[in-house]
């Protein structure tokens, strides 16, 4: 599994994220969207430093790590098969640059690959209040030489941030897929919460 996902998004984003026109107008006014009704066995997860509020299934584990001024979190399946990274963006120039440019070039920007990822034909993620795609790509590893598959995601709430998802698996072993799957699942929980936001307790 890719350790480095992380800083890779971060790269990646800050590529994606050029060149893009910005707004001189005032955003809009951030607010925490409502959870949907989560599974059960699964519980809510709040981040007020990145901003964001998601579901997490049984088992999952949580961390968050901050490389190059970037803060990050890293969502793990119990078998570490599959690692799922999201990064925000609130500044004009991400959020200016369209969600199918913005996810494939987020995607082939990521490193530690034999070879550059290409990315599919982005299209939409669903069953989101966001406004949401999706490309894949599958490459191996250059230290371990293991085949792995990378769901990019971009999650937009417009004029407000971007999550950008990277869904990585090991396509080697068959049973990455099921992980893979509550994965997506996840990601159709994902809510904004604005950064600095109290976290209600547990």
């Amino acid at each position: 599994m890719a350790l480095a996902v992380g800083l890779a998004v971060a790269l990646a984003l800050s590529v994606a994220g050029c060149g893009g026109d910005e707004d001189a107008t005032s955003p809009p006014s951030e607010t925490s969207q409502p959870l949907p009704e989560l599974a059960k066995g699964w519980r809510v997860h709040r981040d007020s430093a990145i901003g964001y509020a998601i579901g997490i299934p049984p088992h999952w584990q949580v961390s968050t790590s901050s490389e190059a001024g970037v803060k990050a979190a890293l969502i793990r399946s119990p078998d570490h098969l599959v690692a799922v990274t999201l990064v925000a963006a609130r500044d004009p120039g991400s959020l200016a640059v369209p969600l199918e440019e913005f996810a494939t070039s987020a995607l082939a920007a990521l490193p530690g690959f034999e070879r550059r990822l290409e990315p599919s034909t982005p299209r939409p993620f669903r069953r989101t209040p966001l406004a949401a795609v999706q490309t894949v790509g599958t490459g191996t590893t250059k230290a371990r030489g293991i085949k792995e598959r990378t769901t990019l995601i971009v999650l937009r709430r417009e004029g407000i941030v971007n999550y950008t998802v990277a869904i990585v698996e090991n396509a080697q072993r068959s049973r990455s897929a099921k992980n893979r799957a509550l994965a997506l699942k996840m990601m159709h929980t994902l809510r904004d919460q604005p950064v600095g936001s109290p976290v209600p307790p547990a």
